[in-house]
């Protein structure tokens, strides 16, 4: 395999590795986008589940006093009959002392029922308008996760698209120029390569031997910048060639700028792998 070619091949594997990154990123950022709306929603509908249990509250209470009263009710009555078959003062006293104390109850009860219905009969309006809203935010959460979640699938397919066609990109490449890539990759956020024009390295900028840079030019051998390390192509030149070949060279992801060493130089030897 020629240096242009190897040059072709590290393009496209550049390229498909930067797609690769921006799918993984896709996935990895799944859970949390989707935690984030549904804390979203949660937030939303906070508002409408405190309404809502004091409603339950509220009902709840009307309830159980609304059957403690049909029992007060029932022992009013007894304590009434039993009144016309006590036999002196004292029980007759004691049977009103109980009597009076039921009638209490019953009146308790009865103001807190009122109390609990009117209080009721507001929270129903309310619900009723935040049900509608709440549906609404339901509905949207349905469609941001889903759509989340098509796209992390998606992006999984990619994945595999993507780690396959790399895959037949290194075949045939030297062992030694595929784990150069491997570690720069690690080193530079993913970019092993940088374009080479006007004499220097467009990434770090730094100036480039003429020879090297004419070899760079004419794809004559691949070299990689003193500086920043990375692997060095001519844009022009191997845009023609993937053109010729059906492909179109990948924009490499705008690395942190490496500084030029000793301050800025004016050559710095660019190393054939």
């Amino acid at each position: 395999m020629t240096s242009k070619e190897q040059l072709i091949r590290l393009v496209r594997i550049q390229r498909v590795a930067d797609n690769l990154r921006q799918a993984e990123s896709v996935v990895a950022a799944a859970p949390a986008k989707i935690d984030e709306i549904e804390g979203r929603f949660r937030e939303r509908n906070a508002e409408y589940v405190a309404i809502k249990d004091r409603y339950d509250e509220l009902e709840l209470d009307r309830k159980t006093r609304s059957s403690e009263l049909e029992v007060l009710e029932e022992n009013k009555t007894k304590y009434k009959d039993d009144l016309m078959q006590v036999k002196n003062q004292r029980e007759y006293a004691a049977m009103l002392k109980e009597i009076d104390a039921v009638k209490a109850q019953i009146s308790e009860h009865e103001e807190a029922i009122l109390r609990d219905m009117e209080e009721i009969e507001k929270l129903t309006g309310e619900l009723a308008t935040h049900e509608e809203h709440i549906q609404q935010e339901r509905e949207a959460v349905e469609v941001e996760t889903r759509a989340v979640e098509q796209a992390s699938t998606e992006a999984r397919r990619s994945i595999d698209r993507l780690t396959a066609e790399r895959g037949e990109l290194e075949n045939g490449l030297p062992a030694g120029l595929l784990a150069n890539v491997r570690r720069l990759e690690e080193t530079r956020r993913g970019v092993f390569l940088s374009k080479a024009g006007d004499g220097t390295c467009q990434t770090c900028y730094v100036r480039l031997r003429p020879q090297v840079y004419q070899e760079i030019k004419m794809a004559a051998a691949v070299h990689t910048c003193g500086n920043c390390r990375r692997l060095l192509f001519y844009e022009p030149g191997i845009t023609a060639a993937l053109a010729e070949a059906g492909g179109s060279p990948a924009e490499p992801a705008a690395p942190e700028a490496s500084a030029p060493a000793d301050g800025g130089v004016e050559a710095v030897n660019g190393g054939a792998v």
